[in-house]
């Protein structure tokens, strides 16, 4: 019932998400253009329609991935005391165009929903269970860390098929919302005009195609009074309320305004209510906890509102990392720091949790003796072939201790400590200066699929990993984090 979009698949990041489809039979071709026939004799309004709806008629307006100018469209619903679902692709938060942790304490304190969209939006069905199952959970778990309540899902680029269907209510999620089911202005002419209460599938809930700079007042009206007409719930998809931003998913703030007064004044006269999406579940919608305090750093140079204070902090409660002891009581992390191999070679071996290992007497390396700070950690990797060192030629082989570790190593080295697990490296790179030619281009591609590491956006939108670029402290430390999150130790 989703055949007219098959051409409508978007890409990237996050220019939407793509409308899935599939290839109908001819009678379903045959009732297809029969609606759409139906809808142009009936008008803008769509068909004729009884007075009365069957049910009540709910709508829920839902914001994807956290773009900055959807707080803007959220004072305007309260202002008319109306309140949406903010579904959150967390590592975009407190990034260049991105709303901010403390915004979504705002939107959500004014009785809004914050609900998952992954940790960085990738296409779930191209993942291995396993990446997928980071992706929802983490992503998921991060949000509960900032303090919110969080039920509900949605799938980027509206993605998904059994298998993600059930990484996402292992999550812990109660739904999770698709696109495309649900009669759109410009697609599925046979498809109903609402979805069902209670859903039929809550792990892929109903909705119209998003709304894009296409609809107009018009169509956004229809779609509340054609579901008016059936009752049912109306789930609507907005991405950019602004000018010059995203020139397909976006709408203007006028636009915006003039709808949400509209549905403002249908709501008052009963026809119809607005909530949000754990609401028109029936979910418990207790306001969500203040922020937790911050806690107290061990560091002096790592304050609590420090990007990666939870993962700097979670490494030195392990005692994966002691930092360094300053004097009269001070102790320091030196997060932006690179890290060194021979200290990486002591984090993975605590990491790890200090497996039983008898050093060897001789040293396997040439630069290396038993005295040497964190020998026993080094030959152990060398041991688990997580590092094997460089071969300088007759037989002599080097550990260069004090060298800083790049990430297109760490990748190397994360992958081995996991395991080597099967994976196979995408044709196409995520990354656009990490060639499939590129040194460790499977270790780092798996890096990703796990998101362990997510990269940098840059300027100019390209999605880049930065191979040879030095690890600092505080991103071993996010990377640990991560990793364990994924493969905790025994």
């Amino acid at each position: 019932m989703r055949w007219l979009q098959q051409h409508s698949k978007k890409q990237g990041r996050p220019t939407g998400e793509s409308r899935r489809a599939h290839s109908p039979n001819k009678y379903k071709r045959m009732v297809a253009v029969l609606g759409a026939l139906l809808l142009t004799a009936g008008g803008l309004g769509g068909v004729v329609v009884p007075a009365r709806a069957a049910a009540p008629t709910i709508v829920s307006l839902t914001f994807d991935d956290g773009n900055g100018n959807q707080l803007a469209a959220e004072q305007v619903l309260k202002a008319h005391g109306l309140v949406g679902t903010f579904f959150i692709t967390t590592s975009w938060i407190d990034t260049p165009g991105y709303l901010t942790q403390s915004n979504l304490h705002t939107i959500a304190g004014d009785g809004n929903e914050i609900g998952g969209h992954t940790v960085t939006h990738p296409d779930l069905t191209t993942l291995t269970s396993a990446a997928a199952s980071a992706e929802i959970c983490n992503g998921k778990s991060t949000l509960e860390s900032w303090g919110f309540q969080v039920n509900n899902f949605a799938y980027p680029f509206a993605a998904e098929n059994a298998s993600v269907q059930t990484d996402v209510k292992n999550c812990g999620f109660a739904s999770g919302r698709g696109l495309g089911d649900i009669r759109s202005p410009a697609s599925c002419p046979s498809c109903p005009f609402a979805e069902t209460l209670p859903p039929a599938n809550p792990l892929v809930t109903k909705a119209p195609d998003e709304v894009d700079s296409t609809w107009t007042l018009q169509n956004l009206e229809d779609l509340v009074t054609n579901a008016e007409s059936t009752g049912g719930w109306l789930e609507l998809t907005f991405h950019h309320i602004a000018v010059g931003t995203d020139p397909t998913l976006t709408i203007s703030p006028t636009l915006f305004d003039t709808f949400v007064t509209w549905l403002a004044a249908r709501t008052a006269n009963g026809t119809t209510s607005v909530r949000t999406v754990a609401q028109a579940l029936g979910q418990s919608t207790t306001p969500p906890p203040p922020p937790p305090p911050p806690a107290s750093s061990p560091f002096s140079d790592v304050p609590s509102n420090y990007t990666y204070f939870t993962e700097i902090n979670w490494l030195a409660t392990q005692g994966i990392s002691t930092g360094w002891d300053e004097g009269n009581g001070i102790k320091t992390y030196r997060p932006l720091q690179p890290v060194n191999r021979d200290a990486m070679a002591a984090f993975m071996y605590r990491l790890a949790g200090s497996p039983a290992f008898t050093p060897p007497a001789v040293s396997p390396f040439s630069d290396l003796t038993p005295q040497t700070p964190f020998y026993k950690e080094i030959t152990w990797l060398s041991t688990q072939g997580i590092s094997t060192g460089w071969d300088e030629g007759n037989g002599i082989k080097t550990y260069r201790p004090l060298q800083p570790v790049n990430r297109d190593a760490m990748a190397a080295f994360m992958y081995r400590l996991a395991g080597s697990p099967a994976f196979a490296a995408p044709a196409a790179s995520p990354f656009a200066d990490v060639t499939p030619q590129a040194s460790f281009y499977k270790e780092i591609t798996w890096l990703a699929s796990t998101g362990i590491s997510t990269g940098w956006t840059e300027t100019n939108k390209t999605v880049t990993f930065r191979p040879v670029t030095a690890v600092a402290r505080d991103a071993m430390a996010a990377f640990m984090y991560r990793y364990n999150t994924l493969f905790p130790k025994s």
